[in-house]
């Protein structure tokens, strides 16, 4: 997974996180002292490898998705999605603990599958080290400092 770092244009209020990626090139010294300046370790999602929604698609459907910090660091995160209209998730971000578990509601929206384009639409995670081993208040200004975010991407398969 690459790791990048990302500047972000607004608060975690919409399900949506809009940003202009730079690739970190190197952290600066007072950044590699704080686990922010650390690689996140890995996260577990279930489902682990891409989402399927199935028909009909002409209401208004939930689905349940679970995020899980294996790591041994406390990580804030947040969700994106290639199609905001159409795709939202709740919580949009948070933190989780060494071993916690976020469960996710994802709705998706009414729409039509012959007329919608829906071959690229996906759902990103992106997650970063907490500064505070000890924060649980989700903060948007950990993405845009000078630690480091992965991003884990879930296709999502329409069964139609």
């Amino acid at each position: 997974m690459a790791y990048i770092r990302r500047e972000f244009s607004h608060i975690c209020t919409s399900s949506i996180l809009h940003s202009s990626a730079k690739h970190f090139d190197e952290p600066n010294n007072a950044t590699i002292a704080t686990t922010m300046g650390q690689s996140p370790e890995d996260i577990a999602t279930i489902p682990n490898r891409e989402l399927h929604f199935n028909a009909p698609f002409n209401i208004r459907t939930i689905y349940n998705f679970r995020v899980i910090n294996t790591g041994s660091k406390r990580i804030g995160y947040a969700f994106k999605t290639t199609k905001p209209k159409r795709i939202f998730l709740n919580p949009p971000c948070g933190t989780l603990g060494v071993g916690d578990t976020v469960n996710v509601i994802i709705t998706v929206t009414t729409f039509d599958p012959n007329n919608d384009d829906i071959k690229n639409d996906r759902v990103i995670v992106e997650w970063c080290n907490t500064p505070d081993p000890a924060a649980t208040v989700f903060k948007l200004e950990w993405f845009a400092e000078d630690g480091m975010v992965r991003r884990k991407n879930l296709p999502v398969i329409y069964n139609l």
